[in-house]
Formats: C-alpha cells, structure tokens, sequence
C-alpha cells in the first residue's frame, strides 16, 4: 500500500511539472518577441505677439495735438493698425495714466468721447464721470448728477479679436467740450490738465481742479495687442496694462 501511495504522489508531481511546460510553451517563454520603434525629435521656435500704428507723428505714429477745441464740436483722432505677429492677436484701446483719464471723467456733463473700431461705435459717452475723488477714491457722487448714469471713459477698450498675421483695423476716437461749456476763462489754455485736486472753495469732492504744481498735460493712451483671449492687465503679460 505504501509503495503505491508513493506511486500515486510522483506520478502527479510529475504531470505537474509536464503542465507547467506546457503552460510556459504556450506563453511564448522563448525570448522572441516581435517590436518595431520609430523615431523623431521635438523642435520649437518661440511665437511672437506685434502691432505696427499709423495716423499720427511720433515714434510710434499715434501722438496727435488737438487745436482750437471749441464747444459743441468734438475733434477725431484717426489711427490704422495692423498685427504683425506669428499668430492670432486680440487688440485693445488702452489709457495707462489713472490720473489723467480721471482728469477728463471728471468733465462731467460738459465734456463727451466717442470710441469707433473699423467703423463701429464700441463707446459713446455726453457725461464723463467716473464718481471718484482727486485721489482716485470712489465717492459715490455720480448718483446725485443729472442726467443720471455717469458713464466714464474705462481705461480699457477692446478694438478686435482673433486677427490672423497681416490684418488690422482702424480706430477712431473723439472729443469734445460740450456746447453748454461757456467758461471764457479757459479759452486759449490747455485741457486734460492732471492731477486734479480737491477745489478748496467748496466741500463737493466732484468739483476738482488741477494742480498748481507741476502739472501735466494731455491723455496718454497705448494700442495694445496680446494673445487671443488675454487682457492687458493680465499680470503675466511681459508689460501688463496698469
């Protein structure tokens, strides 16, 4: 009997072993398998993002010199452009000097700015009033204006979007003194004086006037093109828009 249960015992073990080879010859455990590689190398170039302007002197081609401003009649300032880059580009109608936009929304009623993109008015404004302070504080005060609903210049325009290479556009921009400006005072001198301070005759912190100073002169703005979908104040623009 013992001999037999031995039998028995070797005799499964080795069907076992026989199993297991037959389970290893059928995975293929013969070290042939097949593969086949292709190569290739990943180059780039870095894009760029730039706009060429026109229509005025200077460096740039957008600095112009208002004459003779005279009430009632706005005077247009013509600007062409055109992106130049090596993709899309977004463009955008920017003034980056804070105090001196607030020098012209605080014209009130007597002052109005038009903004035109290829032809298309994007902004229309007869009271530029943005409801701060001298020191660029809001006070609320646009509420108790008449006609109400201030409407300021905002200090970022969108002119287009998506421009393939090679497009452009134009921009048109107005201002003007109301007809209602009857200050004999100021003919002959400069507008757009800034900063403005708090006027020291009265407590009525919209009435401001410039500073004796210092001042400055003028509404410096930029045209700006960046990556589709990206604004100029975005704060990883290599220059963001203050």
């Amino acid at each position: 009997m013992a001999i037999g249960k031995a039998w028995r015992i070797g005799g499964f073990v080795a069907a076992l072993a026989a199993s297991g080879g037959l389970i290893a010859s059928a995975s293929g455990a013969t070290g042939a398998y097949f593969n086949d590689t292709r190569s290739g190398t990943l180059a780039a170039t870095i894009g760029s993002v730039t706009i060429n302007t026109a229509g005025g002197s200077g460096t740039d081609g957008l600095d112009f010199n208002v004459t003779n401003l005279m009430p009632g009649t706005p005077q247009n300032q013509h600007v062409s452009y055109t992106v130049t880059g090596t993709g899309p580009e977004d463009v955008y109608l920017v003034f980056p000097n804070a105090e001196a936009l607030h020098s012209v929304n605080n014209m009130g009623t007597y002052g109005d700015a038009y903004v035109k993109s290829n032809g298309t008015q994007v902004f229309a404004s007869t009271n530029l009033n943005d409801g701060l302070a001298a020191d660029l504080t809001s006070t609320g005060h646009c509420a108790t204006q008449s006609p109400s609903g201030c409407y300021a210049i905002p200090n970022i325009i969108k002119l287009a979007s998506n421009l393939a290479p090679g497009q452009g556009g134009t921009l048109d921009f107005s201002i003007g003194l109301a007809a209602k400006w009857k200050s004999t005072a100021t003919e002959g001198t400069d507008p757009f004086c800034y900063p403005l301070i708090q006027d020291s005759s009265t407590a009525d912190p919209a009435q401001q006037v410039c500073t004796p100073t210092n001042p400055s002169y003028g509404l410096p703005y930029q045209i700006v093109a960046t990556q589709p979908g990206v604004a100029p104040d975005d704060p990883n623009n290599s220059t963001p828009t203050p």
